[in-house]
């Protein structure tokens, strides 16, 4: 035999390698260690969904540092549970892990590693996905592919070459660090955060990696000709939802050996104060704007400017702005463009070219960079455009959007040869029907104090004009005034939202300012020469962009009517991920532990994670049978006058030392013990011969044994510390068991009861059960019967309440035996219920109505 048990060894693990199982004690501690987890992830919880529901400004360290407060006490949940199965809940493990994934990507942008080209060409597959290389550098390659437009010869460096850019220099380090202790609320404070990670940029050198890419490509762009390169933004979100007009860096002309540095200034327009404020009123944070930068081939055009393929409220007509020379002065909002109305049609027709004021024409400079040349003052220049030419610039938008199905925002430039390039295209954005104006309607008796320019955005708004000439007091912009301004520039849109209107003597329709101002729907009038002497500080006025009007006064015919939609809220990307996350984590969607459900594969929360956790922890572990040998090996029997045979096993503490082999109930240290004792020896209730029984009952029971009222069962085994017990029975035919943690923490707390089976037929145990479960259920439990099975909880109560139902289950663990034998209907459980809870333990009325 023995070389039987030798060979049958072999195939087992090795000792040191094969599961232990954990001792009763050191569950317990995982337990504890449980619910301690459990209360303080249900109290952080509250508390950061009262910190969301409140006013007050968030920094965006709240988001991390929610997450932390909330994922870390549900991770240990999930080991201590492991612990405790020693393997049996790995599953348990993987969905937690995968919920916290989920998390991280969603509200923290936690990027998984990713590894991807740092250079990409226009004919590389991933030059069009717009995750890779940006919205705006996706479209070009998809308009390079064709043959149908002429673009410019150009590369992207990737969203991989940003980050690495980023992470390899410490500079994602540094920003995030800066972000989690500046108030990015705070203007100053806004500020001198721009400031710091801007300077460390320029400062950090290349990686290796990301310097021979750019230098390979370089040296391919070097055969493009005579000249510099464009370094462009192609931010991930730009032109996408949010179009971030004029919010980053273009610098124009530069020299090959200059592009690193350009690639710089151009990732740290990023975190330009201007662009910051755009984004926290976008609803992005930082993490939401990795930066590709494209670098194109420099065209020299004889004009430029930029196209709608359709006006701003959405009539088929092309809006077409040009300027002289490079279109860099519409964006920046210095000058007044040509404009030109250009109607479909074959040929198309153009309805109406109006002639700008251009101070100054912009031209690259030999040496690198753009040089200004002195227009004529402020007369009108012939325009740059004649109508053949605007025509077909306006065929080129209307193209575009056939193309990309929308319409579309284009910049254009036309060479002294004729070609005419496409430089970009985004979605354009237009007016909502809303602020569409209204012909026919105007307002009369008001005084007119400015007429003309363009509408950019339309609408109408009323409020006190406050003239600003420096762009750099533009913090200082108070909330309902209509801004008045000598030139468009991209530093107004951090007060888009806040302002009622605008009104610019220069700029353009078409510029990067009126594109922001429609995102935000403010009205906004631009090109309206004279603005600053007819207009005075202070002075109440009411811009109606649509009619491109300004009353003195409030207009209430226009102002009545709603013409101006309602902008858009502000957004609040902090309080806006808080919220992502917390929908993502509290929400509690398992809720019944006896649903097929119930289970790791369902948890859809942190939450739910949580609920698994605790109910597995107290329900499933306590099994006298899972005893190690060790542990009954030490158990005391307990010296208590009743005619049962109890063995405690002390998990710590809730035994006086030096008791030997018999423990005293004087010596036992447990509170809920002592409550379940107290009941279980209330002199009321009948432990000698049953309660009574029925012929048929008696028979029913009779096969199996002889009514022995002296049965009492195996012995029960107590597992006990000072503030747990965990008392398992067999008391005749049923088995019962009753545990319960009474201490100080409410959300810890609980009694729990579980009974089943008996010697009757089944019907018969079925109405005892039932009569158990109308008891529990008038007490406060939370109970569930299925057949003769009874389960009960009674969750997150006082210890003082504990205490009380642990009285309750002691009286009601030895009044129940035997009544599988007295039940003979319905009619006589509930005449048990009325017993009990009237206090008649021992049934003694019920015995006598039976008796007789």
């Amino acid at each position: 035999m023995g070389g039987f048990w030798r060979g049958f060894a072999r195939f087992l693990p090795p000792a040191g390698q094969r599961p232990r199982r954990a001792g009763v004690a050191e569950k317990l501690a995982h337990l504890r260690a449980i619910g301690a987890a459990n209360d303080a992830f249900l109290a952080a919880l509250a508390r950061y969904q009262e910190r969301l529901s409140g006013g007050a400004p968030l920094r965006p360290e709240a988001v991390p540092e929610t997450y932390e407060a909330l994922a870390a006490p549900v991770a240990a949940m999930v080991r201590a549970l492991q612990a405790m199965g020693k393997g049996a809940y790995d599953e348990v493990a993987q969905r937690f892990e995968a919920l916290d994934r989920n998390l991280a990507q969603e509200v923290l942008r936690a990027r998984p590693i990713e590894f991807g080209p740092l250079v990409v060409w226009p004919t590389d597959p991933e030059a069009v996905r717009a995750e890779v290389v940006g919205p705006k550098s996706a479209r070009l390659a998809q308009l390079a592919g064709g043959g149908e437009y002429d673009v410019p010869p150009f590369f992207t460096v990737t969203s991989h070459g940003y980050r690495l850019f980023m992470e390899a220099t410490g500079l994602q380090d540094l920003v995030e660090e800066t972000q989690a202790t500046s108030d990015v609320h705070d203007g100053a404070a806004l500020k001198d955060y721009s400031e710091r990670i801007s300077a460390a940029i320029f400062a950090a050198p290349l990686p290796a990696l990301l310097e021979q890419a750019l230098a390979g490509a370089l040296a391919v762009a070097s055969g493009w000709g005579e000249g510099g390169v464009a370094v462009r933004s192609s931010a991930i979100v730009e032109d996408d939802e949010s179009s971030f007009a004029g919010q980053f860096e273009s610098v124009l002309n530069v020299p090959m050996a200059e592009v690193g540095a350009a690639y710089r200034r151009v990732v740290a327009s990023k975190y330009q104060p201007e662009a910051l404020k755009y984004a926290f009123a976008r609803g992005l944070l930082g993490e939401d704007l990795a930066m590709p930068v494209l670098v194109m081939a420099m065209l020299r055009p004889r004009a430029s400017g930029v196209v709608y393929s359709r006006s701003p409220d959405g009539l088929r007509q092309a809006t077409v702005t040009a300027v002289r020379g490079l279109a860099q002065t519409i964006a920046d909002g210095r000058v007044i463009p040509d404009q030109y109305l250009v109607t479909e049609g074959n040929p198309p027709r153009v309805e109406e070219a109006v002639a700008g004021v251009q101070p100054v024409t912009l031209h690259c400079a030999a040496d690198g960079g753009v040089v200004e040349i002195p227009g004529a003052g402020g007369a009108r220049a012939p325009l740059a455009l004649d109508e053949v030419e605007a025509s077909r610039v306006a065929r080129l938008a209307w193209t575009l959007e056939q193309r990309f199905g929308a319409p579309q925002d284009a910049e254009w430039a036309l060479g002294e040869s004729g070609c005419l390039w496409v430089v970009q295209t985004r979605p354009l954005k237009p007016a909502s029907a809303a602020a569409r104006p209204e012909r026919g309607k105007i307002p009369t008796g008001y005084r007119v104090l400015l007429r003309g320019g363009w509408r950019a955005s339309g609408g109408v708004a009323a409020g006190p004009v406050l003239k600003l000439v420096d762009f750099m007091a533009v913090g200082d912009v108070p909330e309902g005034c209509v801004l008045l301004v000598p030139t468009t520039s991209p530093r107004l849109a951090g007060v888009m939202g806040t302002v009622a209107g605008v009104i610019a003597a220069t700029g353009s329709a078409t510029g990067h300012m009126a594109t922001v101002a429609r995102e935000f729907g403010v009205p906004c009038l631009v090109g309206a020469e004279g603005a600053a002497g007819r207009l005075t500080d202070g002075q109440v006025v009411t811009l109606d962009a649509d009619g491109r009007v300004v009353y003195e006064g409030e207009v209430r015919e226009l102002l009545g009517e709603g013409v101006r939609p309602l902008p858009p809220v502000r957004r609040d990307p902090v309080r806006e991920s808080l919220t992502r996350l917390l929908e993502l984590v509290a929400p509690l969607t398992l809720t019944n532990p006896d649903s097929p459900t119930f289970d790791p594969e369902h948890c859809r929360t942190l939450h739910d994670i949580a609920r698994f956790v605790h109910q597995r922890a107290t329900a499933d572990i306590f099994a006298v049978e899972l005893l190690t040998t060790a542990e009954r090996h030490v158990c005391r029997r307990l010296l208590w006058p009743r005619p049962m045979t109890v063995f405690v096993l002390d998990l710590g503490g809730a035994v006086a030392p030096d008791t030997g082999r018999c423990v005293a109930l004087e010596d036992v240290n447990s509170v809920p013990l002592h409550a379940l004792l107290e009941g279980m020896m209330d002199s009321r209730l009948r432990w000698a011969g049953p309660v009574g029984f029925d012929l048929k009952g008696f028979v029913s029971v009779v096969v199996r044994s002889a009514a022995d009222d002296q049965r009492y069962g195996e012995p029960g085994y107590v597992l006990c510390s000072p503030e747990f017990v965990h008392f398992a029975s067999r008391l005749a035919y049923h088995f019962a068991l009753a545990d319960a943690i009474c201490g100080e923490s409410v959300n810890e707390n609980y009694a729990r009861f579980r009974f089943y089976g008996g010697a009757a037929v089944a019907q018969r145990r079925e109405w005892r059960a039932s009569f158990l479960a109308t008891v529990l259920h008038h007490n406060g439990f939370l109970v569930t019967q299925t057949g003769d099975r009874v389960d009960a909880v009674l969750p997150k109560r006082t210890a003082a309440e504990i205490e009380d139902a642990l009285v309750m289950l002691g009286r009601l663990m030895i009044a129940s035996r035997h009544l599988d034998m007295v039940i003979e209907s319905p009619a006589v459980a509930n005449a048990l219920v009325r017993a009990f809870l009237a206090g008649d333990y021992g049934f003694e009325q019920v015995r006598r109505e039976i008796e007789r």
